[in-house]
């Protein structure tokens, strides 16, 4: 149920030096242009107030990739979600995981190798960084997950009244209940 394109990632940077606020690109294969991403939230601690540049094994002319970025927006605006280099203190991960909640794809996730992470700057000493809630990161994937069902249900009704032949959200499979379908 995310949007995983780690496989298609050139190349991204993001950056948290304003708090509260993350903002930077990505470069996928198989799209025409950066994606600009702008994030309300932070890094963890291991990473806050710093910026984080972040390559992938992709090449621009990856042919199977234009199937799957088709439909992923060139702007991603949101919340974060859990976002790390794996370095201490282990908040969430020992391993680099970039994960966000668009308002246009929903929840992505980017897991890139330790080495192709590189952290620009120097984050706030622990004794100053906000450390992520875990209430905060739940709540936000509950209203990921939410929203996600509030599209599937109009998708649903669309359907069941005949007036929609589009197919579901990408990442999503939607299960007919045949119960429904005799209603």
């Amino acid at each position: 149920m995310a949007f995983r394109p780690t496989r298609y990632l050139i190349a991204g940077e993001l950056d948290n030096t304003q708090l509260g606020s993350v903002t930077g690109w990505i470069q996928l294969a198989g799209m025409k242009g950066r994606v600009a991403v702008k994030l309300r939230g932070n890094f963890h601690r291991d990473i806050q107030g710093a910026k984080i540049r972040f390559t992938g094994d992709a090449k621009e002319e990856a042919p199977e990739a234009v199937a799957y970025v088709r439909g992923f927006s060139l702007e991603q605006n949101g919340k974060t979600g859990d976002i790390t280099a794996g370095l201490p203190p282990f908040d969430y991960s020992r391993s680099p995981y970039i994960e966000w909640y668009s308002q246009e794809n929903g929840r992505v996730v980017i897991e890139p190798e330790k080495e192709q992470v590189e952290v620009i700057g120097q984050p706030l000493p622990l004794e100053e960084a906000i450390r992520v809630s875990r209430e905060e990161q739940a709540a936000n994937l509950k209203e990921f997950m939410d929203t996600l069902l509030q599209s599937i249900a109009k998708q649903r009704q669309r359907s069941l009244s005949g007036r929609s032949n589009l197919p579901p959200p990408h990442g999503v499979i939607v299960v007919m209940d045949s119960a429904l379908e005799e209603e």
